[in-house]
């Protein structure tokens, strides 16, 4: 079986590295992240990586919260005793392979842990043209399927009928 990709983002380090989210960053840090969260969504989308985004959390246990609908595009927060570059260096070093894993960081002893246990890297200031090329992945994906192709309707084939007693559900 192949193993997903996963992209791991140093958020606290790419709020401070992409322009756009920068500038963000100076009013409003929630919104900053916000931000952040949708410049990474084409990637997900559109490359089907796992992507987890990796913040500073605040006192107490940390947090992992999913982003969306899909499980595969996750926020931790680290925990209050550990920034967010321990709860990564954590990650890869927990990783059972780690030569999937690559990730998004400005921080040279993230990056040296990476390159340690043979994850890829990626500058976070390069975050915004990989979205970017993920989104016309996904628009020649789109502009591929003719407008007039009827696709065929949705049918439920899975037999359900050995796995559940329905008489007996609604006793």
């Amino acid at each position: 079986m192949k193993t997903q990709a996963h992209l791991i983002v140093d958020g606290n380090n790419a709020l401070h590295a992409v322009p756009e989210v920068t500038r963000i960053l100076a009013v409003d840090r929630e919104a900053a992240r916000e931000a952040l969260l949708r410049i990474l969504r084409p990637i997900h989308d559109s490359e089907g990586v796992r992507l987890t985004v990796v913040f500073d959390g605040r006192e107490g246990l940390g947090s992992l919260q999913k982003y969306g609908p899909d499980p595969t595009f996750s926020i931790v927060y680290s925990a209050g005793d550990q920034t967010a570059d321990g709860a990564i260096e954590r990650m890869l070093l927990a990783s059972r392979n780690p030569s999937a894993i690559t990730v998004a960081t400005n921080d040279n002893l993230i990056r040296n842990c990476a390159m340690d246990v043979g994850a890829g890297l990626l500058r976070c200031e390069d975050l915004p043209l990989r979205a970017d090329h993920a989104l016309r992945l996904q628009q020649q994906v789109t502009q591929a399927v003719p407008k007039n192709k009827k696709l065929p309707p949705f049918e439920n084939r899975i037999d359900l009928s050995g796995l559940i007693d329905i008489k007996n559900i609604f006793k």
